[in-house]
């Protein structure tokens, strides 16, 4: 596992939850992603593998500030 192919692939979904982006750990599947609250001002992204179970999550200002 790579901590910088994570950060690259939270890069890309935190700017669109819709991208295909394959797992930084096996590099076969591509991650499923859902957002869940985190207050009035964040929400966490989490971003997993089916296929080897990666996982890893980012949380994201949602306020525009």
């Amino acid at each position: 596992m790579s901590k910088e192919s994570w950060i690259e692939a939270g890069k890309i979904l935190a700017v669109d939850l819709k991208a295909v982006v394959k797992c930084p750990d096996c590099g076969e599947a591509e991650l499923t992603v859902f957002d869940t609250p985190a207050g009035a001002t964040h929400i966490e992204r989490h971003m997993s593998c089916p296929g080897c179970g990666g996982y890893n999550a980012l949380l994201k200002r949602i306020d525009g500030v």
